[in-house]
């Protein structure tokens, strides 16, 4: 259920997200979705949490575990980008934090994940900054095609390898 939550989140956010669907789609009667998560809101946190548990699962404890962290974890982030879903429901958390519960749990998740890159052997502060927004600007331009699609003049490859 999560799964099909994750689906029609991650395109169509909170408020255009159909409980309806993701019912449907997770083979659950829409009464029952409700039995399980009071609120739009709780599946959406739900979802969101889902996707910062991949990435402690598939980036996080790769990077703890490498003798050198930072390319461990850019490798890790490499082959997360390339779920389309889960970037943009990345994505639909930032844009969701006007309701404070969910900004509550972004800025929870972020901190974390954040801290964590930062307490690593070897990496400082100003790497784990670095490292996050590189992070940050290579999720945004996979979550429009960047790195698969043609760009007018290139600015697509300019703008995801010029730093």
């Amino acid at each position: 259920m999560l799964a099909a939550a994750l689906r029609e989140f991650s395109q169509k956010g909170l408020h255009g997200g159909s409980t309806t669907t993701i019912a449907a789609e997770a083979g659950l009667s829409h009464p029952n979705l409700f039995r399980l998560f009071s609120t739009k809101k709780e599946l959406f946190i739900a979802a969101l949490q889902q996707v910062f548990a991949t990435i402690e699962r598939e980036m996080i404890q790769r990077g703890t575990a490498a003798e050198a962290p930072l390319p461990a974890m850019e490798a890790a982030w490499g082959e997360l980008i390339a779920d389309h879903d889960l970037m943009s429901m990345y994505l639909q958390g930032y844009a969701a934090c006007h309701d404070p519960d969910i900004r509550a749990v972004m800025q929870r998740a972020t901190r974390a994940i954040f801290e964590r890159v930062e307490r690593m052997p070897g990496v400082d502060a100003g790497q784990a900054h670095r490292f996050f927004a590189e992070g940050l600007i290579f999720m945004v331009g996979a979550v429009m095609k960047l790195d698969s699609e043609p760009t007018e003049e290139d600015w697509g490859a300019r703008f995801l390898f010029s730093g």
